[in-house]
């Protein structure tokens, strides 16, 4: 009898993730941000003598989150301290209408984008024939990956920030459930500028993300082709299963049936040569080979699907 090999994870999903960090890390450290607390201490004095006591917790709050992410390539202290004079919404009705026009400008960015990302998911996500090698490629595309790189850069996100509170988790589960609908739009808005994710590692992390589902949708059982030890095929043909969620479903639904304990048994003691990973490679999404998993047992089928 021929030895087949085992089917494992492919190296390269796991050397993504173990190259992930080198992959997007800076060739040289990157310039000292400079320091802002002369700027924000006098943004506070200047904007609160323009436009009242009331506005410095926010303006407080605002001019902390900007700095906070604000980098060395974003500019100076000078840029900043404009940046907070032209940008800061003082009065409730700006401030409504800021929310108003990046709500709607987002929404459409960011649906645009799912739109976008279907389209180019559609051959690996639907069965709708043979997924081709650059199907894979474009699958691991991700359009979006510069959008938040862009957005800090032409500062947008520093509009955002400065003007929305950005929240904790600790502050959501403490007062979420008394914020209105605006204010947890608010919370919603503020959180997609939370962190400033490098644009190649974003690319990387939707490749790793493809190639793992590509190693998913691949892995199927035809189980009319997985026989027990005897030879007998006790599942009828055409019925492919995709690992894991598909076999379990199988083994839940012959609890109904009163002779299902064979099946349970053969889908079970699969499922443990693919935990296992001692399951042969031929076996998989093949319906030219029968197996007896408790054997592992491969040998040509004499029944095509």
């Amino acid at each position: 009898m021929p030895r087949f090999p085992s089917f494992r994870i492919p190296a390269s999903i796991a050397a993504l993730a173990l190259l992930l960090g080198a992959a997007v890390l800076p060739a040289a450290e990157p310039a000292a941000a400079p320091d802002l607390s002369a700027s924000i201490a006098r943004l506070e004095s200047e904007l609160v003598a323009r436009h009242g006591e009331a506005i410095r917790p926010r303006l407080a709050r605002g001019l902390g989150q900007v700095a906070r992410l604000w980098r060395a390539e974003d500019g100076d202290a000078a840029t900043f301290e404009t940046l907070a004079r032209t940008h800061f919404a003082a009065d409730d009705a700006t401030r409504d209408a800021m929310f108003g026009r990046l709500e709607t400008a987002l929404q459409q960015a960011g649906g645009h984008l799912v739109e976008v990302v279907r389209a180019l998911r559609m051959h690996v996500d639907l069965d709708a024939g043979a997924i081709l090698p650059f199907d894979e490629i474009l699958a691991g595309y991700a359009p979006d990956a510069h959008l938040s790189d862009d957005l800090f850069a032409n500062q947008l996100a520093f509009v955002v920030l400065l003007n929305f509170p950005l929240t904790t988790l600790d502050e959501r589960l403490a007062a979420g459930e008394g914020w209105t609908r605006r204010e947890w739009a608010e919370a919603r808005l503020t959180r997609l500028f939370s962190r400033r994710v490098p644009a190649q590692a974003t690319q990387a992390l939707t490749a790793a993300a493809a190639a793992a589902d590509s190693y998913i949708a691949q892995y199927n059982l035809w189980l009319h082709h997985v026989l027990d030890e005897d030879g007998n095929r006790l599942f009828p043909p055409g019925l492919r299963l995709i690992t894991h969620w598909n076999l379990r479903d199988e083994i839940k639904a012959a609890y109904a049936d009163p002779n299902g304990l064979p099946r349970q048994r053969l889908v079970a003691a699969a499922m443990e040569r693919i935990v296992t990973q001692t399951i042969p490679a031929a076996v998989i999404d093949n319906p030219r080979v029968d197996w007896r998993p408790l054997s592992n047992r491969v040998e040509a089928s004499p029944v095509d699907d």
